[in-house]
């Protein structure tokens, strides 16, 4: 060990030298280092360092401290309050993803863990579901977005149920309080559903329209199948009740409508359901086959009733005719 010790002068010019080997305990007998302080340092101006320096524990810093040069940290960054960046670029090199393209997207979570958000469609139709479900500051599930799968073909987007989205549900323009639900401003004219099938690849040639609702919530469409669970064939079972005329007619003179059918009112009220309308139109129609067989029958039967009379008719003509020829021959004595 090297030991010195320190003479008070006063010329203000003095300087201290050591020499060039050995090394320096301050608190201690056996110096590991050129200077050795066993106990807390107090440096009360510039503290210049030109090679490495290295901090064991925590470093505190009351005032602001700045770095003209690079800055590498081996663990995490905290921060109690904001960090700002004042100016210049600040560059993330690795995330876990080097696809990051120069025009990627660099996005926080609501965990707060910076991510590589790819390019746009990445950031707005994630690839997979999420691991972790996102929550807001009460608690409550985030929205999430749909996911996208570029990579199958085809490829898709798709919103599914998971539990971190139990029941999502699509909007546009507005919170959605359905599975889809569409919202327009108050003189919006675009058709909030417009489907169409291309029919060529030359561009002169139009698509071809399937389904359109306007905004006035008039709907066209090509073609229109509803399922039903049954339909009004039943009306011809043998033991299905109809109604007689004479009854059919009081009805509806008290109701102004026909039986099983809604009223005007009703109609209006409720709207109109196209597959029970449907079979109930059917059922009418079946129903009044069924009036117009029976009148078939009657008729049948007085246009027989008729040529019988006809015939006892005709019988009793010649019968007449012959009494009357029978009347005018003379009498032979």
């Amino acid at each position: 060990m090297l030991g010195f010790s320190c003479i008070s002068a006063l010329s203000f010019a003095q300087s201290n030298t050591l020499p060039t080997t050995g090394n320096v305990g301050i608190g201690t007998t056996s110096p590991s280092e050129r200077l050795t302080v066993n106990g807390s340092a107090r440096i009360d101006s510039t503290l210049t360092v030109r090679d490495s320096m290295i901090v064991d524990r925590d470093a505190h810093i009351k005032s602001d401290l700045r770095v003209d040069g690079k800055t590498l940290l081996g663990d995490d960054l905290h921060a109690s309050k904001n960090v700002f960046l004042e100016e210049g670029n600040l560059q993330i090199k690795s995330l876990g993803d080097t696809s990051l393209p120069e025009d990627g997207i660099l996005t926080i979570d609501a965990l707060g863990k910076v991510k590589n958000g790819g390019d746009l469609k990445s950031l707005l139709y994630r690839s997979e579901p999420a691991t972790n479900c996102a929550t807001d500051i009460h608690g409550n599930l985030l929205e999430t977005a749909p996911f996208w799968q570029a990579t199958a073909n085809p490829q898709r987007m798709f919103l599914i149920k998971t539990p971190c989205s139990p029941d999502p549900r699509l909007g546009v323009g507005v919170r959605p309080d359905a599975k889809f639900h569409v919202r327009l401003d108050l003189n919006s004219q675009l058709h909030p559903l417009l489907i169409e099938k291309t029919l060529s690849s030359n561009p002169s040639v139009l698509p071809r329209k399937l389904m359109q609702l306007d905004h006035t919530g008039l709907l066209y469409a090509r073609e229109i199948k509803v399922n039903l669970d049954n339909w009004a064939d039943y009306v011809f079972d043998k033991n299905y009740s109809l109604m007689p005329l004479n009854e059919l007619q009081q009805f509806i003179n008290q109701n102004k409508h026909l039986p099983n059918v809604p009223s005007a009112t009703e109609m209006t009220t409720n709207g109109l359901n196209i597959a029970e309308n449907s079979k109930m139109l059917m059922e009418k129609v079946e129903e009044l086959t069924l009036y117009v067989l029976q009148i078939n029958e009657r008729v049948k039967t007085q246009e027989e009733l008729v040529k019988q009379q006809q015939e006892t008719i005709r019988l009793q003509q010649e019968l007449i005719l012959q009494i009357q020829q029978a009347q005018q021959k003379p009498v032979k004595l």
